[in-house]
């Protein structure tokens, strides 16, 4: 009886690391991240406050994005509407690496 006891008491020891958790330790995957639009949004309210584009802008709505791959890397193209603005400046493209960091924003896309 006691040889039997210990061998499970063994067998439990030598086991429990391999029905441990694996990732116990690792932080949690990001998934609290923005909308890509969302972000692009806020960095259209960041370029109206640096007075790079005019304060109507800050109301407009994200009307299309989408994903690019240029010289292999990865960006999204939020593009805005604004009606307010003249005829020629109606849309800006805010362009965003994958991760959501701001690249770059305009009236042409290129």
């Amino acid at each position: 009886m006691r040889t039997l006891l210990l061998a499970f008491a063994v067998a439990g020891a030598v086991a429990s690391p391999a029905l441990a958790h694996p990732s116990h330790d690792a932080k949690p995957e990001q998934a609290s991240r923005k909308p890509i639009a969302q972000t692009a949004q806020d960095q259209v309210i960041r370029l109206v406050s640096q007075a790079k584009l005019d304060a109507s802008w800050s109301s407009a709505k994200a009307i299309k994005s989408e994903k690019r791959t240029v010289k292999g890397a990865e960006q999204w193209v939020v593009t805005f509407r604004n009606d307010a603005a003249a005829p020629e400046k109606r849309l800006l493209h805010v362009v965003l690496a994958d991760g959501g960091t701001f690249i770059s924003a305009g009236h042409t896309l290129r």
